[in-house]
């Protein structure tokens, strides 16, 4: 059964539940934001491979609406929101890092 209250790490202070729940709510809208736009940027050009360029788009613009609701729900669901969000950075990076490379399949002009 879930508790509905954080408790204090061993060693933590009441600064780690203080800031808990601010925490998720960044991750979930700005970081969750930011991973999403990159996930629909990257998967419009791999899918404009094989599809018509704006169904694509479209394709991909309806599947960020499930990915951001899916993060949401792992990101409030995760027992360390600190290593969740260095995830959302480390994934936004890798894709934001293969959009701006233009590698095949991942970004450039189409």
């Amino acid at each position: 059964m879930a508790h509905s209250r954080p408790r204090a790490r061993p060693g933590g202070s009441a600064l780690w539940l203080r800031f808990h729940v601010p925490l998720r709510i960044l991750a979930a809208t700005l970081g969750n934001y930011a991973l999403s736009a990159l996930a629909t940027a990257w998967l419009a050009r791999v899918l404009a491979l094989g599809l018509h360029p704006a169904e694509a788009s479209a394709l991909a613009t309806i599947l960020s609406f499930a990915l951001f609701a899916a993060l949401v729900i792992v990101i409030f669901a995760a027992q360390r929101p600190a290593r969740l969000c260095l995830m959302l950075v480390l994934c936004g990076g890798a894709l934001a890092l293969l959009l701006g490379l233009g590698l095949p399949g991942a970004g450039g002009p189409l």
